[in-house]
Parts: C-alpha cells; structure tokens; sequence
C-alpha cells in the first residue's frame, strides 16, 4: 500500500474549484468551507462503511481512565501487553462490563454485579473452568466500560504498561486534513458539490436549484450513484488489501 492509493486534499480541493468556477474563491466560500465539506464526506463514508480501521497504541493511564481518540467512533477490540511500543509482549484480552464506573479515577468504582462484595454477588462475566455461581474467581480480571468517550479500566489491567485499541475512524480528527483512499474520490467530489448549490440556492433558487437536483441525483442514484459505488467498492476488497489499507492508514493519522 502506497500513496498512489489515495489521492490529497489539494487535489479535490482543486477539481471542487475548478467545477465550481471557483478558483480565486471569490465565486463562492472559503478555503475552510471546501476543506471542511470534503472532511464531512469522509466521515459520512466512514460512518457508512465502517472503512477505517485504526489501530493505535497508549500507555496505560495511571487514573485507569484513557479517553477515546477524537476521530474514534467504535470500539472494536481492545488488548493489553508489555513490551514498546507497536512491539506487544504478552498480550491479553480485554472485555466489556456493563455498568463498570470508575469516575474520577483510581480502582474504587461501582458496578450493578461487582466480582464480591457486600451483597455476596459473584461476577459471571468471564467464566472459567473453576467457576460456579459457587465460587469465587480470584485469577486476574481484565475489563473496561465506556462512558462518554471515557475508557476506564479495572484494576487488575494496571499489570500492563500498553494499551492497544482497534476502533473504526472517522478518517482523521477533526482539523487534520482528511485521508482520502482513490475509489472514494469521485463520491466525494460529488458531495461536495452538491452542498455547494445546496447552499448557493439561498443567493438564487432559480439558478442553483437545478445544479443542486442534479448533483444530488449524481450522488445519490439508487442504481449508479457516486456514493452506492464507493460503499460497494469499500466492501469488495479482499481481506489482505484491506488489512495493508489500514496499516497503512493507521500510521498516515498517527505517525
């Protein structure tokens, strides 16, 4: 996977003015509003096809809360390890508990089943071959909850030094220049396009309106639109493609 792969922001930048007759950007808006609608297609997209996937590692936070990546919107694994960074040593699991809430920080928290306490509940939420409603599960608990873009983790997990999260992006955080994989290229333009006389109507309806009906149409037909064929050409790679996509993706956000 190479840059050839994906085309930059200057390059739609220019065929969005150049469509538009907007070169001096005197015919239209700012550089920002082009800048910023071309990111709002990637995050639609990404919203759409769940395209970018990320991976990213931290350092384990010593209040056991790390807060979510801006431009993260699903968290899809998370794992614990040794070792530097990017090189994981002795890797675990970490899995979802519902309720878990250490707000503040620190390893008190409340939980609706806690692993023992004064109600006598046993936690069933990670089985093991010992483990009864009976007994007492004392091996090593890895788990975390998310509240409010907030990853808080148990207790237990402190026994690690990375945290490594995989999680579907939105493309970039919100200010950096967008990463923009070619076969989105023309979906893209297309939507950009089609805000730009969405919001040109209010000077001329008359004049506009016809431009924004036929760009939406571009864009959106149920049989050949620009967006369809992007979401259809996101799913059609095969898995090795895709995996060297989001390496390489990973690391154009995060180097």
């Amino acid at each position: 996977m190479n840059a050839n792969d994906f085309v930059s922001i200057n390059h739609i930048l220019s065929e969005s003015l150049t469509r538009h007759n907007d070169e001096a950007l005197r015919n239209g808006f700012s550089r920002g509003w082009y800048v910023s609608r071309i990111q709002d297609a990637i995050q639609e997209l990404a919203f759409d096809t769940f395209f970018f996937e990320i991976t990213r590692d931290f350092d384990f936070p010593d209040n056991f809360i790390l807060e979510m990546p801006k431009d993260a919107f699903n968290i899809r694994e998370i794992h614990l390890f040794n070792g530097g960074c990017c090189k994981p040593e002795s890797s675990s699991v970490v899995h979802w508990k519902r309720t878990y809430n250490n707000k503040g920080g620190g390893t008190d928290y409340t939980a609706r089943i806690k692993e023992i306490g004064e109600s006598g509940y046993f936690d069933p939420f990670l089985p093991n071959e010992g483990y009864s409603r009976n007994s007492y599960y004392g091996g090593v608990k890895l788990f975390a909850n998310i509240q409010n873009g907030m990853i808080m983790f148990s207790s237990d997990s402190s026994s690690y030094e990375k945290v490594r999260l995989i999680y579907n992006s939105m493309g970039g955080e919100i200010g950096d220049l967008p990463i923009i994989p070619r076969f989105f290229e023309r979906a893209v333009n297309d939507y950009v396009s089609h805000k730009y006389y969405e919001s040109m109507q209010s000077r001329d309806p008359r004049l506009y309106g016809s431009m924004e009906n036929k760009y939406y149409a571009r864009l959106n037909d149920p049989r050949d639109g620009s967006w369809k064929k992007a979401r259809m050409r996101s799913t059609s790679m095969d898995s090795w493609e895709k995996e060297s996509m989001n390496e390489y993706i990973s690391s154009m956000i995060h180097k």
